[in-house]
């Protein structure tokens, strides 16, 4: 997508609760309680830098497709953008309204690619080496791969899992859906804010984060890895290196109450 655009910065200014096990996540009383404070406590809305925060959660996929990362909706709101963002939407994930919006959305908040990747590590350290050779040496490479990913991620991820690669979606959703106008601005922020809070606990920087994306879409697509993974570590490479990119000039520990 838009390989062809000259690269471009747009500078910014600068509990979670775990289970016991390893790869469980305890999710929703956190989130929602997140929800409704933001929503009863923050009628003035959230700061520019925090917003800026949050933008640059998606800071991945954003300097990939050569979008903007200082302002929400990603892109300038033109026909054209609309047309074009309203089509990869339905390709990509089947949402063609705000209903469709809120059914993904949740799905990513309860559910998302962490669940599958928790339940294939549960199920690795059941096996021994020679059954777990044995068993993905049966699959197709598809397959083939999301395990070779679990084996060699899972234990290192702990109970972080795919929180990272998921939310990071959840919060690209939500700028998508404005771009559209499945959400009001508030609406968007007011989604996407205590993701971000979440993230920020979870995750200790920008490169743990950026690298929590990447492994999950390694889980995610063989066929899209091969495709274009080279081009998502250039960006999540350059979001580390370059002195202006949202990661560098954004403090990982900025305050986000």
């Amino acid at each position: 997508m838009a390989r062809g655009c000259k690269h471009r910065w747009y500078v910014v200014h600068s509990g979670s609760i775990f289970s016991d096990s390893p790869g469980c996540i305890k999710l929703n009383s956190f989130i929602l309680s997140c929800t409704l404070c933001l929503c009863i406590s923050c009628t003035q809305g959230p700061k520019e830098e925090q917003k800026f925060w949050a933008l640059a959660t998606t800071g991945v996929l954003t300097e990939y497709n050569h979008e903007r990362h200082d302002i929400l909706e990603g892109v300038e709101r033109t026909d054209e953008n609309i047309t074009k963002h309203e089509n990869l939407l339905n390709y990509w994930w089947g949402i063609d309204s705000r209903d469709g919006l809120f059914f993904v959305l949740d799905w990513l908040e309860q559910v998302g690619h962490r669940k599958r990747f928790d339940e294939m590590g549960q199920y690795m350290h059941t096996l021994t080496d020679e059954q777990f050779s044995e068993m993905i040496g049966k699959l197709s490479a598809e397959d083939r791969s999301s395990w070779k990913i679990v084996q060699e991620h899972w234990s290192r991820l702990g109970g972080k899992s795919l929180v990272g690669w998921d939310f990071c979606r959840y919060i690209h959703l939500c700028r998508r859906g404005y771009l559209l106008g499945y959400l009001s601005e508030r609406e968007a922020w007011n989604l996407i804010l205590p993701k971000a809070r979440f993230l920020q606990v979870a995750f200790d920087t920008w490169a743990d984060l950026g690298d929590n994306y990447l492994v999950g879409r390694q889980f995610w697509s063989l066929e899209r890895t091969e495709a274009s993974g080279e081009f998502f570590q250039q960006a999540y490479e350059r979001l580390l290196s370059d002195p202006g990119s949202p990661w560098n000039t954004t403090p990982w520990d900025l305050n986000l109450e």
